[in-house]
């Protein structure tokens, strides 16, 4: 046999060998509304608390048209509230400044209406409807906790989208500077929500723009961990966080999650949305499903 031929038999060999495997699928029985993905099993509400037991720090993705997610995430507030734990609630649609505002509504200090014009909800948020999620935020407020903004200002994403140092101040320009642009893995789950590139601009061609457009989205996850670091530390005992974002800034325990532990030794707990349509998912995906009624077309 000559060597040619034999060569050829050991690379056809070793690239059967290194085919990419499939991925690990659970199959999620009927009857579930909560799956742990760590035991392979549905979890009553009991269960679920128990298991949120030993973390601070909870990061929960949102589908943010449906009623029935908030529905459930409220009830898990007024159930922890109910074993005398204050939970504190990190929006990703807030920002920091935010927080006046955001501190007088949790104090009760301001009503429903006047934070709505405060925070300019209708303005700001229109494509999220306030009263979705207003079962979240009156769990939070009856028990005592506050609601937080984490994320960049439009200002700031402007900023970063366009590569605008002159418009940055110097800490701005220092954590630009910074952002890790080179995980692979979390390449990978976002490129097909940004290959279309829905909003190029006129000099740009189309790898230019998705990679601005997968810059933001790094500053997006980097900026809301950071902020959610620096909430952590303040937490006492008898307290917990709510990282409170879109379900893609949580999933694979990529993004937010990801870059929280960069930055932090405390361990966390990742609960992923899906709707109760859904009969397979991923390993790996968080540490807990919640599978809800879907009332509206998914994001």
């Amino acid at each position: 046999m000559s060597r040619l031929l034999l060569f050829s038999i050991f690379i056809y060999l070793l690239s059967g060998c290194t085919k990419t495997p499939e991925a690990i699928k659970h199959t999620i029985p009927s009857e579930c509304d909560t799956y742990s993905l760590r035991e392979a099993s549905c979890l009553t509400q009991e269960a679920l608390l128990k298991r949120l037991d030993p973390y601070s720090v909870i990061f929960i993705g949102d589908h943010h048209t449906q009623d029935d997610l908030h529905q459930r995430i409220a009830s898990l507030i007024t159930a922890l509230s109910k074993e005398g734990i204050t939970v504190h609630l990190a929006n990703e649609w807030f920002t920091p400044e935010d927080a006046p505002v955001l501190d007088a509504y949790s104090a009760k200090d301001i009503n429903e209406t006047e934070f709505i014009s405060q925070i300019e909800w209708n303005k700001r948020l229109r494509y999220l409807p306030y009263s979705s999620f207003k079962p979240m935020y009156e769990a939070v407020r009856s028990g005592g906790g506050r609601l937080h903004g984490i994320n960049l200002s439009k200002r700031q994403r402007k900023a970063i989208s366009d590569q605008n140092l002159s418009a940055m101040s110097p800490s701005e320009q220092l954590f630009n500077k910074e952002l890790d642009l080179n995980v692979t893995a979390h390449k990978t789950l976002i490129s097909p929500y940004i290959a279309h590139c829905h909003a190029p601009k006129a000099d740009e061609n189309l790898q230019e723009c998705i990679d601005r457009m997968y810059r933001v989205q790094v500053a997006w996850d980097t900026q809301m961990a950071k902020e959610a670091v620096l909430l952590s530390t303040k937490l006492k005992p008898s307290e917990k966080l709510i990282v409170f974002a879109g379900a893609l800034h949580m999933e694979d325990k990529l993004g937010i999650p990801l870059r929280f532990a960069r930055h932090s030794v405390l361990p966390t707990m990742t609960i992923i949305p899906r709707p109760n349509t859904q009969t397979k998912a991923d390993h790996g995906l968080g540490d807990i499903l919640f599978l809800y009624t879907p009332s509206k077309t998914e994001e």
